[in-house]
Order: structure tokens, then sequence, then C-alpha cells
């Protein structure tokens, strides 16, 4: 197996085994077939954010578009692409989306941290060690704070990006405009909203 792949699969079982201890909004009969879907939408979101990110390589190699083992999965890509499928989800097993998040964000900084290593052996990204870092103290800190995990890691994700894209010159541009800023100030603000104004009525999804 590519070390790249191992690495990634370390930080997906990571965070699967958490997420199973958990979780109390999926029954247990539903679960599998919902992991598996969740599995794929970010895996796809991740490798569609790199591809378009470098359309300008990957139109002219097409066949490398599903070579996902030599790198090349956009964070930011499956982030998105989890919350579409689990808000779709939601209506559909009429769970509340803010308790399924609040059972998985509290690992993600921590598959993170793991999954900067991935970049570093395939040599993606210059200050893969400060964004490991960074998401690692993270994990620590929304394990400290254990209220409003949710809240607390799109504020704190979105705060690293945007600090570590001041370093980074790979990332998806548009005119000189680097699209995950834009990303980045979506989750702090939604963060703050979050903290502050949660939203948990009776019989609400969220």
């Amino acid at each position: 197996m590519h070390l790249y792949g191992l690495i990634i699969g370390i930080a997906v079982v990571v965070s699967l085994n958490y997420f199973e201890k958990n979780n109390d909004s999926i029954p247990k009969p539903k679960l599998n077939l919902f992991i598996f879907g969740l599995l794929l939408s970010l895996l796809m979101g991740a490798r569609l954010y790199h591809v378009i990110d470098s359309w300008s390589y990957y139109s002219q190699n097409l066949g490398q578009i599903i070579n996902i083992p030599n790198g090349g999965l956009g964070i930011y890509g499956a982030l998105i692409a989890g919350f579409i499928y689990i808000y779709i989800s939601s209506f559909i097993l009429k769970f509340k989306i803010l308790n399924l998040l609040d059972s998985i964000t509290p690992i993600l900084p921590l598959a993170q941290s793991i999954g900067r290593f991935g970049n570093y052996v395939n040599g993606e990204i210059s200050i893969w060690w400060l964004e490991s870092l960074l998401c690692l103290i993270l994990f620590l800190l929304i394990k400290k704070i254990k209220i409003k995990p949710t809240a607390i890691y799109l504020i704190g994700y979105g705060t690293i990006r945007l600090i570590t894209e001041f370093f980074r010159t790979d990332t998806w541009q548009i005119s000189g405009f680097k699209i995950a800023n834009a990303i980045s100030l979506i989750l702090v603000i939604t963060g703050i909203y979050l903290l502050k104004y949660p939203v948990r009525k009776s019989g609400s999804i969220v």
C-alpha cells in the first residue's frame, strides 16, 4: 500500500471508531449504510476540490483524476460534500444535524493532524507540520472545553486555515483570491453563530 494511502486510512479509522462509539443519532441497522455513503461523499468531495483547483493539469491528464494514491485531496471539498450528505440524510432518516455533527467533530482535528503527514510523504505542503500542530492543539482544546464541539471546530479550523494560507502558495486561487480564505471566513462566522445562538428546539432537525 502507498504510504500516503496508509496514513489517510489511519486518519479515517480513528474518526470512524470515535464516531461509532459516540453516535446516538443513526440507528444501528442504518449505520453501516450511512457511513459508506459518508465516506464516499468525503472522498469524492475532497478529490473534486483538488481536481478543480488543479484543472490546468488534469485537463491534460484525465487519467490522473482517479489516481488518488498519488495524492491530491482537498479537506474543504471533503467538509462541504460531507455536510451536504449529512444535511440530505437528516431529512431521510429524521435525525438532528447538530447532534450528529457533535458526535464526530471532536475527533476531526486529530484525524486532520494525522492526515497532514500524508502531505509530507507526498511533498505536497511545505508547512504541513504547522497545520498538523495547530490541528492537534485544536483537538486538545475541544477535548478540554467539551461543549459545542461543532462550533469550536468551525471557529478553530477556519482560523487555522486563515493563518496558514498566508504561508501557502499551492491553494486554489481565482484572480489572486484564495478560495480557502472565503470558506474559512464562512466557517468562522457559522461557528460563532452556533456558539452564541444554538438552535436546538424540540423536534427540530438542527
